[in-house]
């Protein structure tokens, strides 16, 4: 079995080589393929690609040095590639960050077999984790499903222009001008607004910018 792991942290990258070895259902015969950046990990794919090799499974980590040239910013892209190349490869995600909308758009752009936030991980669940998506099973870990059911609660913050709203108002823009930025009415900025107020139980004299931060929508 051909396994590529890349993580910009070579601890990370032999510590999950160790774990794995303890794998009844891999056996013995584990070929590694190790990449510390988002280049080295495409560049590693295309010489797979070169000598007939498939990837078997692959688990990326989430933030690692970019790759500028190829506009590979993360190792969501590297997945993305990667599912485009080798489509039959499994392939799971894992990352530090928390932010809701950052896991919301990973699930939703890229579908990785499994997202697992780090922290909700160790050794034994992580082999556990391998183990499933192996069978055939999609893997997420629990602050995953609990942030992306969250968002789904606030259905708001899915769309799109939702959140550039959010964001301009962040910077102070005024109502306005936000109409003015998105090429949209000042009454449609003005029920998007509302709509996003309802969705997190907020009065009108509420901070809406203070609320929609402490969530991760910002």
């Amino acid at each position: 079995m051909n396994i590529l792991i890349a993580d910009d942290h070579q601890l990370t990258i032999d510590a999950y080589k160790t774990i794995l070895s303890f794998s009844l259902q891999l056996g013995d015969n584990i070929n590694f393929i190790e990449a510390n950046s988002c280049e080295e990990a495409y560049l590693k794919i295309n010489q797979c690609i070169d000598n007939n090799l498939r990837i078997d499974l692959a688990i990326l980590d989430y933030s690692m040095p970019i790759y500028s040239e190829k506009n590979i910013l993360n190792g969501a892209d590297v997945c993305i590639y990667l599912q485009k190349q080798m489509p039959s490869c499994i392939n799971m995600i894992l990352t530090s960050i928390m932010g809701n909308i950052i896991l919301f758009e990973i699930i939703l752009n890229v579908k990785p077999h499994g997202i697992v936030t780090k922290s909700d991980i160790d050794g034994n669940k992580f082999l556990e984790i391998i183990e499933i998506l192996l069978s055939g099973k999609k893997y997420r870990s629990d602050f995953v499903s609990m942030q992306i059911e969250e968002i789904w609660e606030n259905k708001a913050f899915v769309n799109d222009l939702n959140r550039k709203i959010l964001q301009y108002l962040a910077k102070g823009y005024k109502l306005k001008e936000i109409a003015q930025e998105l090429d949209v009415s000042e009454i449609t900025i003005k029920k998007r607004i509302s709509k996003i107020r309802e969705s997190l139980n907020l009065n009108e004299d509420d901070n809406i910018l203070k609320e929609a931060k402490s969530r991760g929508y910002l």
